[in-house]
């Protein structure tokens, strides 16, 4: 038997012993008040509505909740007296009611996860039953479910999640060590920038401007039948280059990469502003050689 602080093994054995013969107690009475609405409506042919009735004029007369009656009730038929067990308390039984298994199931003592003893209790009751849940979480699975549970709705689980980070650092920094939170935050950061991107676009088309703006000037258009095959190949080029960065650089998370990627990836940075370079001055210029050091670049490439 586990043992409270402050309390001897005899002082809290006699207060256990006690507990447990009024449970016994009252388990006894509320079977018995429920058997005796069974025998009192036996031989009394009626409809749904009509034992309602009954037991809520009997509950009235005897001063007892209608609603607590017509449960003692219920539990009552689900258990015959052959059935039940007399050790263990009506609300195991009553969390059991509904369970196909019971008469089986409530053969065996359970563990208690609290106490490490074999022995029925609510909460063990609730564990065993068919599709329920336990008051108090005793594992992981539970305890994730429970919070589910509780917070159902986005507002309060963000509320409740920024008061705990707020509350808890450590937390925070577990969070932020996790690369899968990590990457979670970051793909939700980015989705709300680009609403709030699309909210303010949209909000600027149907606001009538007030003062006269000068218009920008429109990107140059290329006609694609007149323009030089080489031409059409940079664009494309540059399309796709565009297209592919938007997609990338939102799932870049540099914490988690070695200094090695990260040189790696600077390295060809320097080397494509060299090649934009290269193309700028091929087009305004109409000069095409490469300079020296992009020359030294490729040529370094080539002899790794």
């Amino acid at each position: 038997m586990t043992i409270p602080a402050g309390y001897s093994k005899s002082e809290w054995s006699k207060y256990v012993r006690k507990g447990r013969a009024l449970v016994k107690r009252q388990s006894g009475i509320q079977f018995e008040l429920g058997d005796t609405v069974i025998d009192m409506l036996q031989g009394h042919k009626r409809g749904h509505g009509e034992v309602t009735d009954v037991i809520e004029l009997y509950a009235n007369q005897i001063g007892i909740n209608p609603n607590t009656l017509r449960y003692y009730y219920y539990v009552s038929g689900q258990w015959p007296e052959e059935k039940r067990r007399s050790d263990v308390s009506f609300s195991v039984h009553a969390a059991l009611a509904a369970t196909r298994s019971r008469f089986v199931k409530i053969r065996k003592d359970p563990l208690d996860p609290f106490t490490k003893e074999r022995h029925w209790t609510y909460n063990e009751a609730l564990r065993a039953a068919d599709n329920s849940k336990p008051q108090t979480p005793t594992n992981r699975t539970e305890r994730f479910e429970r919070a589910r549970t509780l917070l159902g709705g986005d507002e309060d689980t963000a509320e409740a999640v920024g008061e705990m980070l707020e509350q808890r650092p450590e937390l925070t920094h577990r969070l932020v060590a996790d690369p899968r939170t990590r990457h979670l935050l970051r793909k939700a950061q980015y989705e709300h920038w680009r609403q709030v991107d699309e909210e303010t676009a949209a909000e600027a088309e149907l606001t009538p401007e007030e003062e006269e703006v000068e218009e920008e000037e429109a990107p140059a258009k290329v006609s694609y039948q007149d323009a030089p095959m080489e031409i059409l190949q940079l664009l494309g080029s540059f399309a796709s280059f565009f297209v592919s960065f938007q997609r990338i650089i939102p799932q870049i998370h540099s914490q988690d990469y070695t200094e090695d990627t990260k040189e790696a990836v600077l390295d060809n940075i320097t080397k494509a502003r060299s090649f934009l370079d290269w193309c700028e001055t091929a087009v305004k210029t109409g000069k095409t050689d490469m300079d020296k050091a992009l020359a030294r670049l490729l040529e370094d490439e080539e002899g790794e």
